[in-house]
């Protein structure tokens, strides 16, 4: 049902909010446990709106699922979102939480350091 709802939202869809439906498509694919339908629909958020942040951080974390840090690539291409998302956003603290776990993990301290602290800047309350 929810497959079907969507189906008409993207028929009925501006282009001021298409981005936003694929980006609540990548959630409920990713409720299913449909990655690869996650990261398609994140695909096509960022595709309709290259300015979109969150898909950008969303899709960093599925590049981490998929290929995990002992990856080059993956965690290089999830880097990249991450850095992307704070370009694009001033306000969410989740590009800056994910690229400081992932700068640590990778031993870069001091990268891990100051995007926790931009993180904690944005939203004092966050406990992770």
């Amino acid at each position: 049902i929810c497959l079907t709802c969507f189906e008409r939202a993207l028929s009925l869809v501006d282009e001021g909010n298409v981005a936003d439906i694929w980006y609540n498509i990548s959630h409920v694919a990713i409720g299913v446990g449909d990655l690869r339908m996650a990261y398609q629909a994140l695909k096509n958020a960022i595709s309709a709106d290259h300015n979109h942040a969150e898909s950008y951080n969303n899709l960093g974390v599925l590049e981490l699922k998929r290929g995990g840090i002992d990856t080059e690539t993956a965690a290089d291409q999830a880097r990249s979102n991450f850095q992307s998302a704070n370009k694009l956003s001033q306000f969410l603290f989740e590009p800056a939480f994910n690229g400081g776990l992932l700068a640590f993990k990778c031993g870069e301290f001091q990268e891990a350091y100051n995007l926790t602290k931009r993180a904690l800047e944005i939203y004092p309350d966050h406990t992770d």
